[in-house]
Formats: structure tokens, sequence, C-alpha cells
């Protein structure tokens, strides 16, 4: 019951942050381009240290995605969790009294 609303929460949180970073950012603001503003260093050192199978195959592709996509992901995944674990409960007020 508590994991469910700390998922709720989270996701509540993703979301509103995925529509903050969309409506603040410049329109097609990719991954890459947020990072590379916030430290330019960050993706080469990234690069060095990743296998050149996941940085061609893994990482490269979500540089490529809107900014805005992976706070979105991450709130709709949490969203799923917290009505997973919420399923089949019945809430008091719902039960039946006899």
């Amino acid at each position: 019951m508590i994991a469910s609303r700390i998922f709720a929460a989270l996701a509540a949180l993703f979301l509103v942050t995925a529509v903050a970073i969309a409506a603040l950012t410049p329109l097609g603001m990719t991954l890459g381009q947020g990072l590379a503003l916030m430290d330019g260093t960050w993706m080469a050192w990234i690069q060095k240290q990743s296998p050149a199978w996941s940085w061609m195959w893994l990482e490269q592709p979500f540089l490529l995605r809107p900014l805005w996509l992976i706070p979105a992901g991450m709130g709709l995944i949490c969203a799923g969790a917290a009505a997973s674990l919420n399923f089949g409960r019945a809430s008091p007020s719902r039960r039946k009294r006899s």
C-alpha cells in the first residue's frame, strides 16, 4: 500500500519534470545537447569509459532522444508500478459491510 503511494508520487514528480523541461527548453533539444550544456566534458568521459558496442548501440541512441522523454518514460513506468501494486485491493470505503 505504501509502495504504491511512493510510486504514484514519483510518477507525478517525473511527469511534472518532463512537462517543465519540454516547456522551458528550446524546441527539439536532445538529451545529448542538454548534457553538453551542463558539462561539455561529461559525454567524452562516458564515451571513454564505455565499451564501443555499448556506446554505439545503447548510449548514443538515448542521446538523440528529446530531453523530456527520459523523465516522461520514468513517470510512466512509476505510474504503472503504482497501479499494479494497488490493483485488486479494495479501499476501506468500498468493502462490504455486513
